[in-house]
């Protein structure tokens, strides 16, 4: 699958100039800046590592659009090999060795600058310099200015001037004939000063002991190299380069899949496709904000690898030959631009009709979705299904799978293998059959209440979605929850019994107990400031008097927070906290279509 051996600097960047060595398209731009040259050019000068090169053999299965190296143009010949980790080493090497033109590249304050490099051949030679002090970069014109540009500290707008001050051109080393004409020019320079002003007294073993201690490292440089033959599978590629490419941009599925269409068709482009449908998407609901271009490509995937597997059934051939269907790197890497095509719009319309979903679930910002990768099985539902979904009966089914999904906190890893799991059970379960392992197996336990404290979980976004969908309502104005979230109210979850309170009355109480979702609710800011740090029964008395609400309204709406009104007037923590954990275990378990038990004895606990 792949060789390592070391390759000499020179054959590489005779390969890139020669175009038989280029860049797979999914590689970024050239980004080093002039301080990341100097350094580079430092270490070869010496002969010191700059780090392993990657290429792949073109070819065979892989076949990617292609572009040249920064600084050379097409030639119209298909690479022999793709570069795909070293792509600043060498492409900066190239720009200041081989290319006569100045490197065009960035300053310290990032401002763009286009460089000449030389060695300063005196101070390259004194062992007590460091070698970075003695790589040079000057501007375009090879004059280097000071004080405010009124003075010019260093003119090497001349061979004349270069030969003077000792400054070799890097852009000469793999010159072979430039760089001999350069040496000849040099020496025959300095036979016409006097011996006094010569380097080290004698120009021409001066130049000679540069040559051996500088010039020949460039020549004899060679770069370790791991060539992966065009046997290598796809998932190899992106997953080898994710393992070696640790200081560069990191290679997705997408990246590769787009360079491989690009292959396949020079008129498509999907980062262009995807850029296009995802703004489309989020333009229409705000609950699509965070859909990535990886779980559009899983949702693809999915279907495409069904697909398959249908038509393999299709003719009766044999079970345990039948393709997977799946969502793994591998199911991606290897779609097709034709299936991509065929699939595309609707998994865009799927996206959509998941948010249309999250809607009737209450759902209305990225932000209070409670597993993002969710969306990805929900979307592919609503493809695989389509007017099926749109009954009241497939819908409640539909929410079932997803609380469960919710409660039992399933999407938090490993989830290619559960989305193609829901892709072959759920549509069943959906039409009236048995229950998915999804719904089988999801539970949740009474202690898990306990540990809810920040919106980072998805239970706890879970039970906030409930509440509202529920018809959960403002304490002192009566509105629904739901629809001040819908039209961009600001509610948040809040505690019910406020901290300020525990520090005054019950500071004895944990923390932990006090930032649980037990003791939190939806609540509108306006409402939640007027309750500020008081005691509940001060604060619905301030409701009641300030005839915002009536009492009966107030209790039906308190009951409709899961809170038991009289715990609430009381003060009385451990009773309102013991209720209301039972009444948001049901809550859950009713959303779930599932008997969760009693759990009085552990919400009890903490006051034993």
């Amino acid at each position: 699958m792949f060789e390592t051996h070391p390759i000499e600097l020179d054959k590489l960047l005779e390969d890139a100039k020669k175009c038989r060595l280029q860049l797979p398209d999914f590689q970024r731009g050239w980004v080093w800046d002039n301080d990341q040259i100097r350094g580079l050019l430092a270490s070869v000068s010496r002969g010191f590592p700059v780090g392993i090169i990657m290429t792949l053999e073109a070819g065979s299965q892989i076949k990617f659009s292609h572009r040249p190296i920064e600084g050379i143009e097409p030639n119209g010949i298909e690479p022999k090999h793709y570069l795909l980790d070293g792509q600043q080493r060498i492409t900066s090497l190239y720009q200041a060795v081989v290319c006569k033109e100045p490197v065009k590249t960035k300053s310290n304050q990032k401002q763009s600058i286009s460089r000449h490099y030389y060695i300063d051949m005196k101070k390259a030679l004194d062992k007590n310099t460091d070698r970075e002090d003695a790589i040079l970069s000057v501007p375009e014109n090879r004059i280097v200015k000071r004080n405010f540009r009124r003075e010019t500290e260093l003119d090497l707008s001349t061979p004349e001037k270069e030969y003077q001050q000792c400054m070799f051109p890097v852009d000469r080393i793999f010159d072979d004939r430039e760089c001999r004409v350069w040496m000849t020019e040099y020496q025959r320079f300095w036979e016409n000063q006097d011996q006094i002003s010569q380097p080290a007294g004698n120009a021409n073993k001066f130049y000679d002991d540069f040559h051996e201690k500088v010039v020949k490292n460039f020549l004899k440089y060679k770069l370790p190299v791991i060539r992966m033959t065009n046997e290598t599978p796809k998932e190899a590629v992106c997953t080898i380069f994710e393992k070696v490419n640790t200081g560069g941009v990191d290679l997705t599925v997408f990246e590769l899949v787009t360079a491989s269409f690009a292959a396949e068709s020079e008129d498509f482009s999907l980062r262009d496709d995807w850029d296009k449908r995802y703004k489309s998407m989020k333009k229409e609901y705000n609950t699509l904000t965070k859909v990535k271009s990886d779980h559009f490509l899983q949702a693809v995937a999915l279907l495409a690898t069904q697909e398959k597997w249908r038509k393999h059934t299709a003719r009766n051939r044999p079970e345990n030959e039948a393709p997977s269907i799946g969502c793994r790197r591998r199911d991606i890497l290897n779609l097709e631009l034709v299936e991509y095509n065929e699939w595309a719009d609707l998994v865009q319309i799927g996206f959509l009709e998941a948010a249309k979903f999250l809607r009737r679930l209450c759902i209305y910002r990225d932000k209070d979705i409670p597993y993002q990768t969710q969306l990805v099985p929900l979307a592919v539902l609503y493809v695989e299904m389509g007017a099926d979904l749109d009954n009241a009966n497939a819908l409640d089914r539909l929410e079932r799978w997803f609380w469960c999904g919710v409660f039992s906190e399933s999407y938090s890893s490993g989830t290619e293998a559960l989305f193609s799991r829901d892709l072959r059970e759920t549509p069943g379960f959906i039409r009236g059959g048995s229950d998915p392992t999804l719904i089988r197996e999801a539970n949740i336990i009474p202690e898990r209440l306990l540990a809810l404290r920040t919106r980072t979980s998805a239970a706890y976004k879970g039970i906030f979605a409930l509440q509202m969908k529920n018809d959960a309502a403002d304490w002192r104005t009566e509105d629904k929850i739901s629809d001040k979230m819908r039209d961009g109210g600001n509610v948040d979850i809040h505690h019910i019994f406020p901290r300020a309170w525990f520090k005054k009355y019950c500071p004895d109480v944990d923390s932990k107990i006090v930032d649980s979702i037990i003791n939190k609710t939806a609540i509108d800011a306006t409402t939640n400031g007027k309750i500020s740090g008081s005691a509940p029964s001060a604060y619905l008395a301030r409701f009641l008097d300030k005839n915002y609400i009536n009492e009966t309204a107030l209790d039906s709406i308190l009951r409709k927070h899961w809170i038991d009104p009289e715990s609430l007037k009381a003060d009385n923590f451990a009773q309102f906290f013991v209720k209301r954990g039972q009444a948001l275990l049901d809550l859950i378990g009713n959303a779930m279509g599932k008997n969760l038990g009693n759990g009085t004895e552990i919400f009890r606990g903490p006051f034993s």
